[in-house]
């Protein structure tokens, strides 16, 4: 069963008719409902029988100021009508959340764009378009009150994909920048999963701090033997690298495998590593490798929250992590 979406609030809303439309087109949801409170138990017992609200999960997304009351409100018809809650899931303040303000945000600067007929392309050095392009990700970042070392962070991830989205999907330990900078600077080894993030650390700042940089996913022996135990070469990449693993920096953009890898061999195997970098990008396990290693205290972390990252971000956050060394 999938994913239902019930969008409550006190009385009959019009602006929810067009939130419900782009949520049943493009969400992936099986259904999405409307339900004003005033209707009572009795029509939220009829709108859980018409829709079939009985089966598969639902998101109760609460639309009113005073969400707290709103959802007392509902929980109380939803027990006088006898309806199980055990599927239920709670989200409100939509309106207000991160990711809607920034898609607003989006339009409203779309507004400006000039007509096709008058847009040009600019002559620039790139030294030049690269100075412009953190001027506009630093003018969209000026407002979220970041200190200045995970500023530098985010715009450089928001730089790595040209996506907004990541000032909202970046997340980190409180003293991830502190042991990062930290592991740089007394020439800690760097630790990735995929050749495309090897390839893309700075050469000049490795060489500056003397940090090895371990990548194992293309050994021989690692090939024979994730085929030996039906393992993913990730995995055992990461199991070849805990030689090296305590006071490195782990840097995943590409598997979930090698991020659930190295929290199992924090959790089991008591590895310490001074820092992990876990931005694995995929809609199979990437989401759920980075909640996985966010939720140990073990050891510092930065993560993308969802299915968005990538060996580019991965790159982006450990070039940061030198430049703040």
């Amino acid at each position: 069963m999938g994913i239902n979406v019930l969008l409550i609030s006190k009385k009959p809303d019009k602006s929810l008719e067009g939130i419900r439309s782009m949520l049943g087109g493009r969400g992936g949801f099986d259904r999405v409902c409307l339900f004003p409170l005033n209707r009572g138990v009795a029509g939220l017992s009829d709108l859980w029988k018409e829709e079939a609200l009985e089966e598969g999960e639902i998101a109760v997304v609460v639309v009113d100021p005073d969400p707290a009351s709103l959802m007392e409100e509902f929980e109380q018809l939803r027990s006088r009508a006898s309806l199980d809650a055990a599927n239920l899931r709670f989200m409100f303040g939509y309106q207000t959340h991160s990711s809607f303000i920034r898609v607003l945000a989006d339009r409203i600067h779309d507004l400006f764009l000039p007509p096709d007929s008058e847009v040009r392309q600019v002559r620039r050095l790139p030294e030049e378009i690269e100075e412009e392009s953190f001027r506009i990700i630093d003018q969209r970042l000026s407002g979220m009150s970041f200190d200045s070392g995970w500023h530098q962070v985010v715009r450089r991830a928001v730089h790595a994909v040209a996506d907004f989205e990541m000032i909202d999907l970046m997340d980190r330990h409180p003293a991830a920048l502190e042991r990062g900078v930290a592991a740089i600077r007394t020439g800690a080894p760097l630790i990735v999963d995929v050749q495309m993030v090897e390839s893309g650390i700075s050469k000049p700042f490795r060489e500056k701090f003397k940090n090895d940089l371990v990548c194992h996913i293309g050994d021989e022996d690692v090939a024979e033997e994730a085929r030996r135990i039906g393992e993913t070469r990730s995995t055992v990449a990461m199991k070849k690298a805990r030689a090296r693993m305590n006071g490195a920096i782990i840097a995943v953009g590409n598997a979930p495998t090698a991020l659930f890898e190295v929290d199992r061999l924090i959790r089991e195997e008591g590895m310490r590593p001074a820092l992990v970098v876990g931005v694995p990008v995929g809609f199979v396990g990437a989401r759920e490798s980075k909640i996985i290693i966010a939720r140990q205290d073990q050891v510092p972390w930065i993560v993308t929250r969802g299915p968005k990252g990538g060996s580019t971000v991965a790159v982006a956050i450990v070039n940061a992590l030198f430049r703040l060394a």
